[in-house]
């Protein structure tokens, strides 16, 4: 074990490893060290230009994704990367925007949500409370969601100003749409192994030959046999009979109450056009004074309030979700009990007093249970991530993999020969999954004979494999094959034969004769949408023969199968009508307007400084 220690801490790596920690030493002390790695690898998933992507952001867009049906649970861990690659792309396109002098004002935002139909109420006017409930169903703070469609409007900026200059050319959508549109007449008839005049065999030597050219086809891939430990979280022991203290409850549940939804009745005072900040401020110490003598708040709120539409309900809001009125306004409605009354808070141009009407959320007795549950929950998440720092750990300091599923009472699983590209399922279905295999074919585990890093299978499993034997890509001897070459070789040749006899048999009909074992079949008015019982490949072959010339069918003919089909074109109608040349000229502009996106897309994401962990 020392010894394999001492071998990965060879080479230029390791030096330059060794030399930054004395650096880091040197100059910030220990405690530098183990923040670095501790904290800021660990939290950033990739860096786009310098602007990192956080985990924890990943992790809720993940989250999102399986929440909205876009991803179903078990698939999330493959979907984790899908979904990291468009974080990475959607930030470097609103970096270029932005540096192209793009803008988009939180004026526009506030202007494109309340125009939005998913917000409104049924009398087409924007809900507050319908906007903060779809968006808590779909996994957003407003500020959150606001942040995102101010992203999203800048890249729709910078693809619309692209695609303002495309252009199509007439004559272009009128022959896409005659290639599109056409109709064909026309026959054909089938030569398969009986069409033969005599049966096709083939010698040892056209055997030996067609190995020789066609060893590529023989191969027996890169092959492994492999050892490998899971940990998964939903495997751990049970612990809903887990005693719970009952501060770690009264804890909990503070947490739940400091983010419960508030519903709130507010007094809002604007300045900045009629009323200045002075005039405005003096207005809200009118109200606060009134406040204190015992007025009633819904009274002062229809008297005072600049906002028309609560200040007819007595200042109710409703139920206010974070990110709508700005921090200040976030952090006084946090800190509030029910029934509590604010001073004046100044926010974005506004003063705002606030009452808390009403705190949404179970008393604690009712929520015992739900949160003696999350306090397990977490438990077990913790004792999931020890076990997974420990199988890290004693994963890269064994010699074996035994001894570390015995250490952590896994279950050991071995497999036979299996390669890169084999399809797992039942037990070994996990193989199969992202990352596995490649971590098994790595040069460490393959060929120095370590164990693997740690695969991570999403949030809740983790994977470690180790190769016990392994054997290189090699050609199979042709002994070994040659049932399957003999047959090849036969089916290459019949198909030759056949090609042959269509030939001949074509140039029989160019000559206006007609050819005995011809059995045409004719239809008529085909489309490349298909007709009848007609299979997708002969139509597509049928639209791939020439057009017929001087009053003579377009012949020729094409291999479907193990089978030629001879064709005879007898009529192609190329008239569109006007909606159908519209349509195309639509689908075309739409085509090349998306190919010129992606390659603009792809040429910032290569012009950009992309890093991941």
């Amino acid at each position: 074990m020392l010894q394999k220690i001492r071998d990965r801490a060879q080479g230029w790596i390791a030096k330059i490893i060794v030399a930054l920690i004395a650096l880091t030493f040197t100059l910030f002390g220990a405690e530098s060290l183990v923040s670095y790695f501790n904290g800021s690898q660990r939290d950033e998933a990739a860096s786009v230009n310098g602007e990192k992507i956080s985990r924890q952001s990943l992790d809720t867009e993940v989250q999102r994704a399986v929440r909205s049906g876009r991803v179903p649970p078990e698939q999330q861990g493959e979907a984790r990367r899908a979904i990291l690659d468009a974080m990475i792309t959607r930030t470097a396109m609103e970096q270029y925007a932005r540096d192209g002098g793009m803008s988009f004002s939180d004026q526009q935002v506030d202007q494109l949500l309340v125009n939005r139909q998913e917000f409104q109420d049924s009398n087409g006017h924007f809900s507050a409370e319908l906007f903060q409930r779809r968006l808590g169903s779909a996994g957003y703070t407003a500020a959150e969601f606001r942040r995102q469609l101010q992203e999203d409007m800048l890249t729709q900026q910078l693809q619309n100003g692209l695609v303002a200059g495309t252009f199509l050319l007439p004559p272009e959508a009128q022959r896409l749409a005659e290639l599109r549109y056409q109709k064909r007449n026309f026959r054909y008839a089938t030569l398969d192994a009986d069409s033969l005049e005599k049966p096709v065999s083939v010698s040892d030597d056209e055997v030996q030959s067609w190995y020789d050219a066609h060893r590529d086809a023989y191969q027996r891939p890169e092959e492994v046999k492999l050892e490998y430990v899971v940990l998964d979280r939903r495997q751990l022991p049970d612990t809903d009979n887990q005693s719970v203290d009952e501060q770690q409850l009264r804890q909990r549940y503070e947490q739940h109450r400091a983010t419960a939804p508030r519903e709130i009745s507010d007094i809002v005072v604007t300045f900045g056009g009629e009323r200045t900040r002075e005039e405005a401020q003096e207005r809200v110490d009118e109200i606060e004074s009134r406040l204190n003598d015992g007025e009633n708040f819904a009274d002062l709120a229809k008297q005072y309030s600049d906002d028309p539409s609560s200040a007819q309900k007595g200042g109710q809001m409703g139920a206010v979700s974070e990110g709508i009125f700005g921090q200040s306004f976030d952090e006084a409605v946090a800190s509030m009990s029910q029934g509590e009354v604010s001073q004046g808070i100044e926010s974005d141009g506004v003063f705002h007093i606030i009452r808390v009407d009403n705190i949404d959320i179970e008393s604690f007795d009712d929520m015992r249970d739900e949160l003696a549950q999350e306090v397990r929950q977490n438990q077990n998440n913790d004792r999931f991530q020890q076990l997974a720092q420990q199988l890290s750990d004693d994963s890269f300091s064994a010699d074996d993999l035994k001894s570390v599923a015995d250490q952590l009472n896994l279950s050991l699983h071995r497999t036979d020969w299996v390669s890169r590209d084999d399809q797992f399922d039942g037990d070994n279905a996990v193989l199969g999954e992202a990352g596995v295999m490649d971590a098994a074919f790595s040069d460490d585990v393959i060929n120095n004979g370590y164990n693997s890093e740690p695969v991570e299978l999403g949030q809740d499993r983790r994977v470690v494999v180790r190769v016990t034997e392994h054997r290189p890509a090699t050609t199979l001897p042709l002994e070994n094959v040659r049932d399957q070459a003999e047959q090849a070789a036969l089916e290459a040749k019949r198909r030759q034969a056949l090609s042959d006899q269509a030939e001949q048999t074509l140039a029989a009909l160019r000559r206006g004769e007609s050819p005995a074992g011809v059995n045409w079949q004719k239809v008529s008015g085909v489309t490349r949408d298909g007709q009848g019982e007609l299979s997708a490949e002969l139509i597509n072959a049928a639209f791939g023969m020439p057009y017929p010339h001087d009053n003579q069918p377009g012949y020729g003919h094409a291999g479907i199968g193990n089978e030629q089909v001879i064709f005879a074109i007898d009529h192609v109608d190329t008239d569109v009508s006007a909606d159908q040349l519209s349509t195309v000229s639509e689908g075309l502009w739409n085509a090349q307007a998306s190919q010129m996106i992606d390659v603009m897309t792809d040429t910032i994401r290569d012009q950009a400084d992309i890093s991941t962990n």
